[in-house]
């Protein structure tokens, strides 16, 4: 057998050739995806849009409160609890606070949520009730507590409710 020493070493360098080839292109694969990644990590879009603040507010039921309204619901006490008497529908793009104040100041109205307990009404005549919420569509019934005084037969004759509203964002 003869031994070939140009035919060997052509092969030898073929193979290592390769081999040198294979452990390269390893490394530059490696780095075309660090590349790759990089781009990705630096690739940053900052957009800003100004959207102005929408609100609207609706009265969707607002009864017509009288005297013989509120005497067809009298029991017999002090004061004369209307549970949903009052709904709103409220849109809004951001947080809000409604305030809600009664003009009519002969009679003594107290308002609260209809699903708050009994801790929480608020006084519509000398203050103003607050409420808040979140953006979007919300429908919000109120119900209204009239309290008497007995001994004005015309303060009686004289309670009504004449709502005053106002609707503003939260922008802090």
């Amino acid at each position: 057998m003869k031994f070939n020493l140009r035919s060997t070493g052509l092969r030898i360098f073929v193979f290592l050739l390769l081999i040198f080839s294979v452990f390269s292109t390893t490394n530059f694969v490696e780095a075309a995806a660090d590349n790759e990644d990089q781009l990705r990590r630096e690739a940053r879009v900052l957009v800003r849009a100004k959207i102005p603040i929408f609100q609207r507010l609706e009265i969707i039921e607002e009864p017509n409160i009288n005297y013989s309204y509120l005497m067809s619901n009298y029991n017999g006490s002090k004061e004369i609890v209307i549970e949903e008497a009052l709904k709103l529908n409220i849109l809004s793009n951001t947080k809000w606070h409604l305030r809600l104040n009664n003009k009519n100041l002969n009679s003594k109205i107290m308002i609260r949520k209809s699903n708050q307990s009994d801790y929480e009404w608020q006084n519509l005549n000398s203050t103003t009730a607050k409420f808040s919420g979140k953006n979007g569509v919300q429908q919000i019934t109120f119900d209204l507590k009239f309290i008497l005084d007995q001994s004005s037969r015309t303060a009686i004759e004289n309670l009504a409710l004449d709502l005053r509203h106002s609707l503003v964002p939260e922008l802090y």
